[in-house]
């Protein structure tokens, strides 16, 4: 195959997936400008504000169409190239279906490994700052949990004032902490108490505090709080009270969509040093990576469907079960990682073994139709 039509091929399937990408980035942006749109009611955010905030949201859901985008245009580009019988004249030519196929399946390894290095850190960026764009106008909570190599932070307020708790370690349940040191500030911002404890179990409604030391921080003359100058207080037991639960501390972590591809790893670390289970963010960190074998199984697919020639008929049913096999392979990839992220398999398995099994079935269904 000559390198002008590998080029020819390369060039008409990036430019379909280029358009396909758009139309889906558009669409999202739309659909989110009417949501943001229902959440202003009080009108804090201007038309603009809204428009910024759905233009930085998109990028973090396109990742996850992207895939049938690249399905959408491979079957859109072999059914254009079949259609204008430019197919025959290449295999009239002496060039096999697999040496037409291989310019556009480099171009979709391309477009994987450019979705996950390059497109997924803009992306994170964009939806860190969508959320704090959405606490700022709409007033929703930011994450009230962070993990770092000091320990973690949680963060719980009422209208008397924020506290803020520091634990060395925690069970992976959240419900036990070690090492904890807590600072209550008041309505003004001003730290007035700060808590030393050795553990802090999270009961109904209250944290249970053991092996307690705290201090009462006062102003002194001029204005300033220097907690050297307090006496501190020791008890076997304190309870403080809280709106937390378990689920709510877990559900209020850094969701892995806001954090780059390259600092993942970094922060997977920091959660497992933590005791805190990974599984969500190591199961998104290697679908991010299994991103290049995940555009070339939906090539594949699409391919098989569409490389048919149109006097053979039954083009519309081809499409209709190209679609319909995308579809498969979103729902079957969605059970297997609900199980990897509840540790029913291991998250390898269940990240890579969708894609794998994707590109199987497309080898299979190629091999059907073109007969070798």
């Amino acid at each position: 195959m000559s390198w002008t039509l590998s080029l020819y091929v390369g060039r008409r399937f990036l430019l379909i997936s280029i358009g396909a990408f758009l139309a889906v980035f558009a669409l999202v942006v739309i659909v989110g400008m009417i949501e943001l749109m229902g959440d202003n009611r009080a009108g804090a955010a201007t038309f603009s504000d809204l428009l910024g905030m759905a233009l930085m949201r998109a990028p973090s859901i396109t990742i996850t169409a992207a895939p049938f985008a690249v399905l959408l245009s491979s079957m859109a580009c072999f059914a254009w190239l079949a259609r204008s019988s430019e197919l025959v004249v290449t295999r009239s030519a002496g060039v096999s279906g697999w040496g037409i196929l291989i310019p556009a399946l480099i171009v979709s390894i391309l477009l994987g490994t450019f979705s996950f290095a390059v497109y997924n850190p803009i992306a994170s960026a964009f939806a860190s700052r969508f959320e704090q764009l959405e606490e700022q106008f709409f007033g929703r909570s930011s994450s009230r949990l962070s993990v770092s190599p000091d320990g973690l932070w949680l963060r719980q307020g009422d209208q008397n004032g924020q506290t803020v708790i520091r634990a060395q370690r925690a069970s992976r349940t959240i419900d036990r902490l070690w090492d904890v040191n807590i600072f209550k500030f008041d309505s003004t911002d001003r730290l007035f108490r700060r808590i030393d404890a050795r553990t802090a179990v999270l009961m109904d409604h209250a944290w249970r505090l053991n092996v307690v030391r705290s201090w009462d921080l006062k102003p002194d003359g001029d204005g300033t709080t220097d907690p050297v100058q307090t006496i501190a207080e020791q008890s076997d037991g304190m309870v403080i009270p809280t709106d937390l639960t378990p689920d709510r501390i877990m559900e209020s972590f850094a969701a892995p969509q806001t954090i780059s591809f390259w600092d993942l790893p970094k922060f997977i670390k920091v959660l497992e040093q933590s005791g805190f289970s990974s599984n969500r963010h190591r199961l998104y960190w290697h679908g991010l990576l299994s991103a290049p074998v995940v555009f070339l199984a939906m090539s594949l697919i699409g391919a098989a469907f569409s490389m048919r020639h149109v006097r053979f008929g039954g083009l519309g049913f081809m499409a209709l079960a190209c679609v319909l096999s995308g579809f498969g392979y979103f729902f079957l990839s969605d059970i297997s990682h609900a199980l990897g992220a509840s540790g029913s398999i291991p998250v390898i398995l269940a990240a890579w073994g969708p894609p794998v099994s994707a590109v199987l079935f497309a080898l299979g269904l190629l091999l059907h139709f073109e007969g070798g």
